[in-house]
């Protein structure tokens, strides 16, 4: 997806705070593109769309399944071509990645009985990372974020601060988190707020 940077403004301006030598990194990761998929597991256009996708999506709600998408840190480019699939429902994704995920969908669309919405203008990407990350969320996230119960290529829907946002433990020690973009500014307080204590 290209973006005009002319015109386009994201919620944060690419804000960063503390930093990869510090016990915390909290940067958002601004125009992340981002699809809503609806698809039925049982029907002919799920094996169409995984085929497409090049990937398995699972149905299982909370999980992540990937390809060529890897977990990127700090100024890292991340690779051309990837996708990552959330499940948010028993029918329901969330599409994310370097990969131009309408042009791979668009003819399983012509062809099967699916959805796919564009709303990466609805959110933004803030990426949590360091040793300390669990932590700084923990103040504020109303779910369990220990491993056993949160493991890496676990994904959630919940409230940060009262700002409603999915979750996504994408690797050790970091955090994708995709609020919608009118709570990013008031995520950011709450975030660099709880992170002082580690930087």
């Amino acid at each position: 997806m290209t973006v005009n940077l002319e015109f386009a403004k994201s919620p944060l301006g690419g804000a960063k705070h503390g930093g990869l030598d510090k016990a915390v990194l909290i940067q958002e990761v601004p125009f992340t593109p981002g699809f809503d998929l609806r698809v039925n597991p049982d029907s002919s256009g799920f094996a169409a769309v995984n085929q497409a996708l090049g990937l398995t999506l699972n149905p299982k709600v909370g999980t992540v399944v990937r390809n060529n998408a890897a977990c990127i840190v700090g100024d890292e480019l991340p690779a051309a071509g990837g996708i990552s699939a959330l499940c948010l429902g028993p029918d329901w994704w969330y599409l994310t990645g370097t990969a131009d995920i309408q042009a791979l969908l668009k003819p399983v669309q012509e062809a099967h009985h699916i959805s796919l919405v564009d709303v990466s203008s609805q959110r933004t990407k803030i990426e949590v990372y360091g040793p300390n990350a669990k932590d700084v969320l923990a103040h504020y996230w109303e779910q369990d974020l220990r491993d056993e119960h949160f493991p890496i290529d676990a994904c959630s829907q919940g409230v940060l601060a009262k700002a409603p946002l999915i979750m996504w433990h994408c690797c050790e020690n970091c955090y994708l988190l995709f609020p919608r973009a009118s709570f990013a500014n008031h995520l950011w307080t709450a975030l660099t707020d709880a992170a002082v204590e580690y930087l």
